[in-house]
């Protein structure tokens, strides 16, 4: 079974050979071919650069938490693929995903013959939403692999949408100012939608020119709903949320005052969703929020000693994981574990998180053709301080771990995915994590 598994699953990620086509066409033709799994599907559609996944947790758990049967899609995976498709938070079955991948095998085989080739993310896409279906979900909370007008998953018809904080990413392919990128986000609006983003200036008024255009209604943070942080520190984030119609007294599990923006939009989407005919108590609504988990948002893996892994990999990002830095006590005391993409700004990236690490590691994402080079990140790290090179993410985060301070390791989901995969945090002491 593993061998044939793991067969299957390296042929789906061959595809990965075709590239990133933006576009619908290869997605409706699958889903065609499968019976559209996906018409008649009711749920959340999340765009945005930063706090996407953090927003697809807290709308999974409060839906989850009102009674509802939740498929959630999202990407990239942290460790095993089966992540990106959860029911209820659990990942799909390895052999309920075997199944799947060797019929979507033979029907993209069907359409390469024809001459359309259907990537990874494509392909990945279809076989989410026929689990969902097969599965019997009430509600879909799915997260755009990239930008929303072309995007893969913009082939659903929502309801309710959310589009969150917008940065500077992908720039290849969604433009080069956050004007253009912003309109590639809101191509996830449709007819009739509701859409709560935190955007605001004119990246706002992009969208809401959108949501006119098509007869859809824009709810913004700060205009229309809004929250105010009681205390946020390495324990969480105790905020008051005032949402469309009723206000929630929120402690948020997860570290960053960042956090209770994310809770903010889930809310405000949450409530929302009555328009589509889904009820969901003010209980409920709490219960997700004060409930939730998300791995790899900075999250503390160890707590003797402390490593933190968070998977920030833009400016933006870096901006937000500093503040959290700061309210958790740590800034000015972590060594930093970096490793990156070679499509990241690693300059200006490092450059922010390295002003607060009193010593800085270079690694490299392991198995991963875009990771950026160690020697070249080193190059580039090395204008903002002392740095050294440790090629291999376990034995950065160990040499990291040696020098005695808290340890963070960011800049790629992947390399959490290799510091998770290779050193058990669970159960174990300091002694025996390396």
């Amino acid at each position: 079974m593993n061998e044939i598994y793991e067969e299957a699953l390296n042929w789906l990620y061959s595809l990965r050979r075709f590239g990133m086509k933006l576009g619908l066409d290869n997605v409706e033709a699958l889903l065609k071919i499968s019976g559209n799994p996906h018409e008649n599907a009711k749920g959340v559609h999340i765009a945005g650069t930063n706090g996407k996944g953090s927003v697809a947790a807290m709308l999974s758990s409060i839906t989850k938490a009102g009674g509802y049967r939740v498929g959630t899609y999202t990407s990239p995976h942290l460790i095993s693929f089966e992540e990106r498709m959860l029911i209820d938070g659990k990942p799909i079955e390895r052999d309920t995903l075997l199944r799947y991948i060797e019929r979507y095998r033979e029907i993209a085989e069907s359409l390469n013959k024809k001459g359309v080739y259907p990537t990874f993310f494509e392909l990945t896409t279809a076989i989410a939403f026929d689990y969902f279906r097969e599965m019997a979900a009430d509600i879909w909370v799915v997260e755009t692999g990239m930008g929303g007008r072309l995007d893969a998953t913009n082939i659903l018809r929502f309801k309710t949408g959310v589009i969150t904080r917008i940065g500077m990413d992908h720039t290849e392919h969604l433009g080069k100012t956050l004007e253009n990128i912003a309109w590639e986000k809101a191509g996830i609006i449709k007819e009739g939608m509701n859409i709560v983003t935190a955007e605001s200036g004119e990246t706002l008024r992009v969208i809401e020119k959108k949501a006119k255009k098509v007869g859809a209604q824009v709810f913004s943070l700060k205009r229309d709903f809004d929250y105010r942080i009681f205390s946020s520190d390495i324990g969480g984030v105790e905020c008051i949320v005032k949402g469309i119609y009723d206000e929630y007294n929120l402690h948020i599990p997860l570290v960053g005052r960042h956090q209770a923006e994310n809770a903010a939009l889930s809310v405000a989407a949450a409530e929302l969703m009555k328009g589509d005919g889904i009820y969901l108590e003010k209980s409920a609504i709490i219960s997700g929020i004060n409930n939730v988990r998300w791995r790899g948002r900075f999250d503390i893996v160890s707590r003797d000693p402390i490593v933190v892994l968070d998977a920030a990999h833009n400016p933006d990002g870096a901006r937000v994981l500093r503040n959290a830095l700061i309210d958790a006590g740590l800034w000015g005391k972590y060594t930093l574990v970096l490793g990156m993409l070679s499509d990241k700004d690693a300059r200006s990236f490092a450059e922010i998180l390295m002003k607060g690490s009193v010593k800085t590691i270079i690694t490299e994402p392991e198995y991963r053709p875009r990771a950026m080079k160690m020697e070249e990140l080193l190059k580039i790290t090395s204008e903002y301080g002392e740095v050294e090179g440790v090629r291999k993410p376990r034995d950065a985060v160990c040499r990291a771990i040696e020098y005695g301070n808290p340890v963070l390791v960011t800049g790629s989901i992947y390399l959490l995915g290799d510091v998770l995969s290779s050193i058990d945090f669970n159960g174990v002491d300091r002694k025996k994590l390396c």
